[in-house]
């Protein structure tokens, strides 16, 4: 256990201060505090091993094995937007408090892209997912994967109404983990949605510029 929050105490103190942040700071900074929080963790699990692009792209290569369960994991991940987009227009006047990122310029915009699209995945994957989840006993592993969701859900909401429909959000990849044990199975799948969903928006800004 000593190992276990060794490995996570500095990423949960960058989240904290990133948290800490959205409080204190104007909201037309959040899109450089956004880019800080994912490269910075990046940083830290490549230089601890946590994550390794090599590992990825074999396990990209497993074939039938890999990408059934990312298949899967998409269609599920997909289901919980659309849930926490109905649960938004039923009650509208309900605050997410969703983080919102600015991108009114093209130096802003390639920040955008970066920490929506291309972090994401690898940063909240390998955190909330890879080190977060205990697999071993039952009970140990539905608290930290809870605690995981809400810590996930609190890195993009500052109300307590967002943080539950986040946290929607973090529950088909974080059964995906849980049953495949394979990181890289939530991490292609939430690349994926993240591609087309956030790739889209930045089209959109695009052609609005």
């Amino acid at each position: 256990m000593n190992a276990y929050w060794k490995k996570n105490l500095f990423p949960l103190a960058v989240e904290i201060a990133f948290i800490i942040s959205c409080f204190v700071i104007p909201a037309e900074y959040f899109i450089y505090t956004n880019f800080l929080f994912y490269f910075v963790l990046l940083l830290y699990f490549v230089a601890v091993k946590d994550f390794s692009v090599k590992e990825w792209g074999r396990s990209l290569k497993a074939g039938k094995a890999f990408w059934k369960p990312v298949g899967i994991t998409v269609f599920f991940f997909m289901l919980a937007f659309a849930a926490t987009m109905i649960l938004e227009s039923t009650f509208p006047q309900w605050d997410t408090g969703m983080i919102g990122l600015r991108r009114d310029n093209w130096f802003t915009l390639v920040l955008f892209a970066i920490s929506t699209i291309v972090l994401p995945p690898v940063v909240e994957e390998t955190f909330y997912r890879k080190n977060l989840i205990l697999t071993g006993n039952k009970n140990v592993m539905a608290a930290t994967v809870i605690c995981s969701m809400l810590l996930y859900a609190a890195e993009h909401s500052l109300t307590p109404w967002g943080i539950f429909l986040t946290m929607l959000w973090a529950l088909p990849l974080s059964v995906s983990y849980v049953k495949t044990k394979n990181v890289f199975i939530p991490m292609t799948a939430h690349f994926m949605v993240n591609f087309v969903g956030n790739g889209a928006d930045v089209v959109f800004t695009i052609i609005g510029m």
